[in-house]
C-alpha cells in the first residue's frame, strides 16, 4: 500500500461526501469523491483505491449494480456500504453484495473510521507500530496530558496513548483490562484499567476520541511495565483520532523548570521527568531561571534544595516576584534544613527525596489538573431535584431535536442531566425538559421522529464493560421495530456503574464528559 492510500467516495450526497474528506484527509488518506455513480464506477474501476464507500440508493445506478460491474473489473478492492437503514442490508447481504462492510447514515467519524480500519488492518500507521516503538520515543518529552493519561504523536492523526498513575493507587495492581483492537473510546471516557487485588478498578480515560488501531499485548503478560515505564514500555493502545482539532487544546503538555545547582542531580532528575512525559528545561542559577521563566509555556518550577543549600529560599522569593503565578515545588532532602526557610514563602509543595519513592507522580497529576466542566448549582424549587426523561432542543437554523432517556438516568440541576441542560444552554440552544419517568418504547421513539428532526435515545446497559463506557448502537430495537431510518434516530448506551442499574457510581468527571458527548450527539444535526 502506498504510504498515503487513496480512498474513493461515491454518494449522491455532496455532504457525505464532504464529511468523509474532512475525517479520512487528516488521517492521512487522499480522498476523491463523486456524486454521480456512473462516473464514481468509471473512476473506481480505473485508479487504485485501498477502499471504496459507496451509498447503496443513488439515482442513475443503485449500490448493487455498481458492485456487480465493478466486481468484474476489481474482484478485491474493499467497499463499504452508507445506508440510511440499518435493516436494509444486514451482515450477510452486504457480503453478498460483494460489500466488506457497510455503515448507516449520518454516521459519527468513528464509526466510519472504524469501518475503514476494519477492511484495511495493515494501513501505514500500523506499519510503524510494527517496526518498533522508536517513531514515537524520538519524540520523548512532547507528550500532552489529559488527567493522568497521555497521548503522544505519530503521525498525522494517529496517536500512542497510555497513563502515569500514582503509585499510591497501583501498589495492589494486579492485571491491565486493555480496549480491544476495533473498539471506538471517547475522550474522558474509559480506555482501560488497572484491576487491583481486591478487583476494584482504577479506570484511565481516552485522552482523545477515536478508534483503537492497536494495543499493546505485553501489558497482559506484565502489567508492571504500565508502572515502571508508563510513557515507553508501558503504553497501552494505539488510536486513530476521529475529533483531533476539535479536542486536542484539552490535552496539555507538562512543560518544568528542574533548578539544580548540580550537574550529576539535575541529570538523573531530568531523566525520570521525561520518563514520566515532561519536557524539562535544567538550569543551574537565578540568571538562567530567570529567562526560562519568561516562557510561558513553563507552568511550574521544581527546585532541587539540596543543591542550592541557603541559597534556595531567596531564590523562590525572586522566582514568586517575577512570575507569581508560576508553581514552585521544592525538591527537599531528609534533613529538612531549610524547610522553615521555604515555606515563608509562597510555594506548591515541599516534598522530600520525591524521585525515590515515586511520589514525582502524584506531585505531576497535582501541578497539572485537567480542567473539567463544573455543574453550576441552581437555586433549589420545591421537589427539587426531580427526574426526567425527555430533553429537547431547537437548533438556530430551525430544526429540533430530541433526547429520550430510560427512567432514571436523568435529574434536574443534578448528574448528567444537569450537566446535558447546562451544556446546550451554553451553546445557545433553547432547552425543554419533560420531567416524570417514562419508558423509552417504539411507539415513544415514532411520535418524537414525527415532530422532530432528529431524536437521540439515551440507556444504561451492562455489556460488560468500564463504567461509563459509551458505545452507538444502531440497531436498536425500537428503532427497528418501527421502521425507522438510522438517519432519523441515534442510540447511545452507556455501561452502568458499579453501584446498580443506572449511573450511580460514576465519578463527576465521567459523568462530566459523558454529558458533553451526549450534548454533540444532540447538536450534530
Amino acid at each position: 500500500m502506498t504510504e498515503n492510500p487513496k480512498l474513493l467516495v461515491v454518494d449522491d450526497d455532496a455532504t457525505v461526501c464532504q464529511a468523509c474528506r474532512r475525517v479520512f484527509t487528516r488521517q492521512g488518506f487522499q480522498v476523491e469523491q463523486c456524486t454521480d455513480a456512473r462516473q464514481g464506477l468509471t473512476q473506481a474501476t480505473k485508479g487504485d483505491y485501498a477502499a471504496i464507500l459507496l451509498d447503496i440508493k443513488m439515482p442513475e445506478m443503485d449500490g448493487t449494480r455498481f458492485l456487480e460491474e465493478l466486481r468484474l473489473e476489481k474482484p478485491s478492492v474493499p467497499v463499504i456500504l452508507i445506508t440510511g437503514y440499518p435493516s436494509v442490508p444486514s451482515a450477510a447481504s452486504a457480503v453478498r453484495l460483494g460489500a466488506s462492510d457497510y455503515v448507516t447514515k449520518p454516521f459519527t467519524p468513528e464509526e466510519i473510521t472504524r469501518s475503514v480500519q476494519r477492511v484495511l488492518p495493515r494501513h501505514h500507521a500500523w506499519a510503524m507500530l510494527e517496526a518498533g516503538a522508536g517513531p514515537w520515543l524520538a519524540r520523548a518529552g512532547e507528550s500532552r496530558f489529559l488527567d493522568q493519561s497521555w497521548l503522544q504523536l505519530g503521525g498525522e492523526q494517529w496517536v500512542r496513548v497510555g497513563a502515569v498513575l500514582a503509585h499510591s493507587q497501583t501498589a495492589t495492581g494486579k492485571a491491565v483490562r486493555l480496549p480491544g483492537v476495533g473498539d471506538v473510546v471517547y475522550q474522558g471516557l474509559p480506555l482501560a484499567a488497572l484491576a487491583l487485588a481486591d478487583d476494584s478498578l482504577i479506570v484511565i480515560p481516552a485522552p482523545l476520541s477515536g478508534v483503537v488501531v492497536s494495543v499493546n499485548d505485553l501489558l497482559g503478560e506484565e502489567p508492571s511495565r504500565l508502572l515502571a515505564d508508563p510513557c515507553g514500555e508501558g503504553w497501552i493502545a494505539c488510536v486513530c483520532t476521529t475529533r483531533f482539532d476539535d479536542e486536542i487544546e484539552r490535552c496539555r503538555p507538562r512543560h518544568v523548570i528542574l533548578a539544580s545547582a548540580s550537574p550529576s542531580d539535575a541529570a538523573g532528575q531530568s531523566g525520570q521527568l521525561s520518563a514520566l512525559g515532561c519536557r524539562v528545561d535544567v538550569v543551574k542559577d537565578y540568571e538562567e531561571l530567570a529567562l526560562a521563566v519568561r516562557d510561558a509555556g513553563h507552568q511550574a518550577l521544581l527546585l532541587d534544595a539540596a543543591s542550592f543549600d541557603a541559597l534556595g529560599p531567596e531564590l523562590v522569593r525572586k522566582v514568586n516576584a517575577d512570575v507569581p503565578s508560576l508553581k514552585v515545588v521544592v525538591i527537599g532532602c531528609s534533613d529538612a534544613r531549610w524547610e522553615a526557610a521555604y515555606r515563608e514563602h509562597k510555594i506548591f509543595y515541599y516534598a522530600v527525596e520525591p524521585f525515590a519513592d515515586n511520589e514525582i507522580i502524584e506531585i505531576l497529576n497535582a501541578v497539572f489538573p485537567s480542567p473539567v466542566p463544573v455543574l453550576r448549582q441552581p437555586e433549589r424549587a420545591k421537589g427539587w431535584p426531580a427526574p426526567f426523561t425527555g430533553i429537547g432542543v431547537t437548533h438556530p437554523g430551525g430544526g429540533t431535536a430530541q433526547l429520550l432517556a430510560e427512567p432514571g438516568l436523568l435529574s434536574e440541576g443534578e448528574g448528567l442531566g444537569g450537566h446535558i441542560v447546562q451544556g446546550l444552554a451554553d451553546q445557545g440552544f433553547r432547552v425543554r425538559t419533560t420531567r416524570g419517568e417514562q419508558a423509552v418504547t417504539p411507539g415513544a421513539v415514532l411520535k418524537a421522529v414525527g415532530t422532530h428532526d432528529r431524536v437521540t435515545v439515551l440507556r444504561a446497559k451492562d455489556a460488560g464493560r468500564l463504567p461509563g463506557t459509551l458505545t452507538q448502537d444502531t440497531t436498536a430495537e425500537y428503532v427497528s421495530a418501527a421502521g425507522l431510518s438510522a438517519g432519523k434516530v441515534a442510540t447511545l448506551v452507556v455501561q452502568p456503574g458499579p453501584a446498580g442499574p443506572d449511573l450511580a457510581g460514576l465519578d463527576d468527571r465521567t459523568v462530566a464528559f459523558l454529558a458533553e458527548h451526549v450534548v454533540r450527539e444532540m447538536t450534530s444535526c
